[in-house]
């Protein structure tokens, strides 16, 4: 009886070996060092659970190596064909037994075999990936086609037809059973499965960004409120706000130091109209003066343990899962809880969180992007009374760099938020005073 093993071992690193087993007749010795005695399979192998059935059941083994390979970062085997003719009948390709009965039986099947087999050639096989994370990305415009020519260009060893959904390519497909259906969506997989990220991710990360920094600059999108219209009219800030990044210079602070126009905060509300997932809900934007270096206050935003520096109702923000974290990118997924006051319960928000220099480089300055995620364990913490999910559906930090002042910068904000603790009718309101809260807790720092 002839039988194939591939051993795919998830997230290993280490070269796998493919080997063809060749099971013959019962013999009267079933010991595991007849077993060890075969040459392509080295002594020292740690053999698994099933080769006891074969030994007890008196079946011997015989094995010979196919090739050797490793995965790619897209969850592909490359394997290497062995240098040996494979599968013929000299006594190089196959392991000789011990016994000259079982090299009969062995040579007869191996005989049979090379009349069906061709030899091995280079072989592909895509690895079962167990993505727990996953991000909408259907109102991202770049996303879709980034990630097929990104596919196309990186994995030209997977055929398109053999993409998987949420791994390869964006699908709308529910990845959670907890997930309602919208034919319109987009998931994909940011992790997989092993801690590491999925193929896509980095493709998500820049669609993200790219469509952030983009709402942040459309003026048709926002409506000032009262106090920013007057503000604006004043041309003071002519200089400052919706400056293109594709100019990748520091810009000019509209007030120096220690004057009292340093303090203003400039707010507007406005709506995405992509029309997808939470589209309805109001978005704010602010924009003011920080007191701190760019570099300062990316790192302050970015490090979970100092959130309640500057977030008085937090109780907390834990890392769930870490892809990059240097000087120049931090890519991770993140757990923030807090407690407001008079609410009795806790507001939790999982979010990805993602921070990368402006175009241009850190001189520039830097932008942090956030999006809620679904996780697979979100079904369990769903049950707990006492917690309230929200959802950042698109969060926004950009730190411009100031001209000739290292320790200033400019920082908008974009805060895009779903929760059902607040009504419709309370969003736009609760939202442009969080939004103004926010900059002054973070001034209270400098």
């Amino acid at each position: 009886r002839l039988g194939h093993c591939i051993d795919l071992i998830e997230g290993c690193i280490h070269p796998i070996i493919i080997i063809m087993g060749f099971g013959g007749k019962k013999s009267k010795r079933k010991s595991k060092k007849e077993l060890a005695q075969t040459k392509s399979l080295p002594s020292s192998y740690d053999t698994i659970d099933n080769v006891d059935d074969f030994v007890g059941s008196g079946r011997r083994v015989s094995c010979i190596s196919l090739g050797t390979g490793s995965f790619t970062a897209t969850g592909v085997l490359n394997v290497t064909k062995s240098t040996r003719n494979l599968l013929g009948s000299d006594d190089q390709t196959r392991d000789e037994s011990p016994t000259s009965s079982y090299d009969d039986v062995t040579g007869g099947v191996a005989a049979a075999v090379s009349r069906q087999l061709s030899p091995v050639n280079d072989v592909e096989l895509s690895r079962s990936l167990s993505p727990s994370i996953y991000i909408r990305t259907a109102d991202l415009p770049t996303m879709k086609e980034s990630a097929s020519s990104f596919m196309r260009l990186s994995s030209s060893e997977i055929a398109e037809s053999d993409w998987v959904d949420h791994i390869h390519k964006p699908s709308s497909t529910p990845p959670l059973p907890s997930i309602d259906n919208d034919p319109r969506e987009g998931w994909v997989a940011l992790d997989d499965g092993n801690g590491n990220k999925a193929p896509l991710t980095k493709v998500a990360m820049q669609a993200l960004v790219s469509a952030g920094l983009e709402a942040s600059l459309d003026q048709n999108m926002w409506t000032a409120n009262g106090p920013t219209s007057k503000l604006l009219k004043s041309g003071v800030w002519n200089d400052t706000v919706f400056v293109s990044y594709d100019k990748q210079q520091p810009i000019p602070a509209p007030h120096a130091r220690g004057t009292k126009g340093e303090m203003d905060v400039l707010v507007w509300s406005g709506t995405f109209s992509h029309k997808y997932y939470g589209s309805d809900l109001p978005a704010i934007r602010c924009e003011a003066i920080v007191n701190m270096s760019p570099k300062s206050l990316a790192n302050l935003l970015v490090d979970s343990n100092r959130v309640k520096e500057y977030n008085k109702m937090s109780i907390g923000r834990d890392d769930i899962i870490v892809f990059q974290d240097d000087e120049t990118c931090v890519t991770k997924v993140v757990c923030g809880r807090s407690k407001p006051p008079m609410l009795g319960k806790i507001l939790q928000l999982k979010t990805l969180l993602h921070l990368e220099e402006l175009p241009g480089g850190s001189q520039n300055g830097y932008v942090v992007a956030s999006r809620a995620i679904s996780h697979k364990n979100d079904a369990e913490a769903a049950a707990d009374p006492k917690v309230i999910h929200s959802e950042m559906l698109m969060g926004l930090n950009i730190i411009r760099a100031v001209e000739g002042e290292p320790n200033r910068c400019v920082l908008i904000n974009v805060n895009h938020l779903m929760s059902p603790m607040i009504p419709m009718f309370l969003a736009k309101k609760l939202g442009l005073s969080s939004a103004v809260n926010f900059i002054n807790d973070i001034r209270s720092l400098c």
